[in-house]
């Protein structure tokens, strides 16, 4: 290769990986003059927009490796295949996802969940709005699309939560969060079993869809599919919402202005510029790879910072700050590439709805107390702030 030979870019001392990590923005703390920098060996990070692209649609790089935690936890899954079983996967994922179905989503189900959260926290001041509010419309929709009974949507939750930490660079793996998935994966094949959901659901198609295009996968990968169909639906889904509720909260913009669709979706875009629901992804380098001039030996560990490249000041004037109306154009919070998230559009359409929703009945959202910090990597979010829905 003609790249820059990883002899030639020092190692960052003397921090430990992990806790550089740790730190919501830790991008920001590598040295400057490179996208590319080795904390360790074999563990490399990528943070600028050009150099992330590279990363996640590079065919050297891959995301399956048979030592990560959601690949131990869940077997052979969506999110950790490449290649053809990676297709597989996401044609079963396909039926309940279409923009016709999406429409279905949005005329009965999505109101529905949403006018009962608006109703609930119309009038009141949360200090918590994550863990009270934010996986309600979630779990709701992820529930009803997967065909699992709607009294199981706490029960869900409570084991779903913790798994959030198996999707994180560093991991924290237990066998507690291995007791969850056996857990959650006999409540999904019960539920099968009872029969008692709808034809169309996911947990009703994925095994037909499965059959008649003659995809060999086994019935626990298939199980696994739905459950990080779960996993990813819910959780990424409840981390945004908590920041859109946030820049809601703190934004000049009134909540009158996005009663209008064009401009509540600009709103929603520019939100998941800067709070991109899962904000690095790992990645393996199958073979040596060139990133950025830079060589990244076979086998190496690669950390692309999504909120690295959303706020790169190359791409986005002023990167940090909320501004509506600017270009997007290399904005990537639902990823790019092959593993590019195939629930966006119907994430969009949720969100568009509940600020419609809170539109309609708030006269305003205020941010009461902020001591904004934010938490995790894989579904990130803004936490340490109060918020009021005040009532019209």
């Amino acid at each position: 290769m003609l790249g820059v030979s990883t002899e030639e870019i020092p190692t960052r001392p003397p921090e430990r990986p992990a806790s550089l990590l740790a730190k919501p923005y830790w991008y920001r703390e590598l040295p400057p003059g490179t996208d590319v920098h080795r904390l360790d060996e074999g563990l490399f990070t990528v943070t600028g927009n050009a150099a992330v692209h590279d990363v996640l649609t590079h065919p050297g790089i891959a995301a399956e490796h048979p030592l990560k935690a959601s690949a131990r936890a869940f077997g052979p899954n969506v999110l950790d295949a490449d290649g053809p079983a990676h297709k597989a996967f996401r044609a079963l994922l396909a039926p309940v996802l279409s923009a016709g179905r999406i429409a279905e989503y949005r005329g009965t189900l999505m109101p529905r969940l949403i006018d009962a959260l608006v109703d609930t926290i119309t009038g009141t001041e949360t200090h918590d709005f994550y863990n009270s509010y934010a996986h309600k419309v979630p779990y709701g929709i992820v529930c009803a699309i997967l065909g699992i009974d709607p009294a199981l949507e706490e029960r869900f939750h409570e084991l779903t939560r913790p798994l959030a930490r198996l999707l994180d660079y560093p991991t924290e793996e237990s066998s507690q969060t291995h007791a969850n998935v056996a857990a959650l994966l006999r409540l999904i094949e019960e539920q099968r079993a009872l029969g008692a959901a709808d034809s169309r659901s996911l947990l009703e198609t994925i095994e037909r869809t499965r059959d008649r295009k003659g995809i060999t996968l086994t019935d626990s990968e298939v199980r696994s599919t739905a459950l990080l169909f779960f996993l990813a639906g819910t959780e990424t889904s409840s981390a945004f919402i908590t920041s859109l509720v946030y820049c809601v909260g703190r934004s000049v913009i009134g909540l009158d202005e996005l009663s209008d669709e064009t401009a509540r979706e600009a709103f929603i875009e520019e939100a998941l510029r800067l709070y991109p629901p899962v904000q690095t992804i790992v990645r393996f380098a199958a073979e040596d790879v060139t990133v950025q001039g830079v060589d990244i030996p076979r086998h190496s560990a690669i950390l692309a910072s999504v909120a690295g490249a959303n706020r790169d000041p190359r791409m986005f004037d002023d990167p940090d700050r909320f501004r509506v109306g600017r270009s997007l154009k290399g904005s990537i919070p639902f990823a790019v590439g092959a593993h590019a998230c195939p629930g966006a559009m119907l994430a969009k359409a949720e969100f568009s709805l509940l600020i419609a929703a809170l539109a309609e009945r708030c006269s305003e959202v205020v941010v009461t107390r902020d001591q904004p910090t934010m938490t995790s990597q894989s579904f990130a979010h803004p936490a340490g702030f109060a918020v009021h829905f005040r009532s019209k």
